[in-house]
């Protein structure tokens, strides 16, 4: 975007934390700036905002709701109070991976705090100088797989990744999922339809389920020996006295990052639904035993 749009975005912000502080407004305490906007970039992709606010009871609420049943994102109200239906907008509300982004060298400038005036806070945004030879930050723990899901996946859990892959534990690939059939088949028994509600009709971790079953199905894999989630799916083999260890993990969320290469070394992969949505592609990572994925073990 053009930076004058950039900043406009920004304005819009500062007017809304200066008008009339209403739920979740009101939980709001500060707000810093960083990423290429903040370097002064004359055309930034998009503006980069870390923010800091107060958990009450409602917001607490809401998060837990949106953990529990996989629905929407759990900052959306802050999103929406703060950026309106403007698109260009980036927050991260969490304080942890602010933290991490600044013990790994970003700059994060500080926008705005519970106290200031508009015409204070209008004063650091415009005094930001622009550089002409101000680019995109480097992007550390990247690799082409990743390219595009890296704001989902904290440079953690990167670094982790490429390092059981640099140690030939794993191998990583990228696929993007199918919605599974509307007249599923993987539904077809009552155990089965059991297990799926606990995620709702509309849920991203429903259709991020289904989707990923329909590819083991596509795979020749055996539902059987499919862990979901957490949880062995309820077969007919199954329910007969069927036991077998997993042979495929699908999970989402880096819920079991650290098993990852434990799992693999004595089966056949690991699906990872790196963003589940209701509506976007679910772009998925799959991991898969590599060289001395046994040797892991030891």
């Amino acid at each position: 975007m053009r930076r004058a749009r950039a900043v406009e975005l920004v304005e819009g912000m500062f007017h809304r934390l200066d008008g009339d502080q209403d739920w979740p407004l009101n939980l709001v305490q500060r707000a810093w700036l960083f990423g290429s906007f903040a370097r002064g970039a004359a055309a930034p992709h998009d503006v980069d905002v870390a923010v800091q606010f107060e958990r009450d009871e409602r917001m607490t609420e809401f998060v837990v709701q949106c953990l529990l049943s996989g629905r929407g994102n759990p900052y959306a109200p802050l999103r929406r109070a703060l950026a309106g239906t403007s698109r260009g907008m980036q927050f991260q509300f969490d304080n942890s991976s602010r933290k991490q982004l600044e013990a790994e060298g970003t700059v994060m400038l500080p926008l705005w705090q519970r106290g200031n005036t508009l015409a204070q806070a209008l004063a650091v945004l415009h005094g930001i100088a622009e550089d002409p030879d101000a680019g995109r930050a480097v992007r550390h723990d990247m690799i082409d797989a990743f390219d595009g899901l890296d704001r989902y996946m904290p440079r953690p859990v990167r670094a982790a990744l490429l390092g059981w892959q640099k140690q030939e534990v794993i191998t990583i690939s990228r696929i993007v999922l199918p919605d599974a059939p509307q007249e599923t088949d993987l539904l077809n028994t009552p155990d089965m339809r059991w297990t799926f509600r606990r995620w709702g009709e509309d849920s991203p971790l429903r259709r991020a389920a289904l989707a990923g079953l329909a590819h083991m199905q596509g795979l020749g894999v055996e539902l059987d020996d499919v862990n979901l989630a957490g949880q062995r799916l309820p077969t007919p083999r199954r329910r007969a006295g069927y036991r077998s260890e997993p042979r495929w993990w699908i999970s989402w969320k880096w819920q079991g990052l650290r098993s990852i290469p434990y799992c693999v070394a004595d089966a056949d992969g690991w699906l990872e639904v790196v963003q589940p949505t209701r509506t976007r592609p679910l772009n998925a990572l799959v991991f898969r035993p590599g060289p001395k994925a046994a040797g892991f073990r030891g």
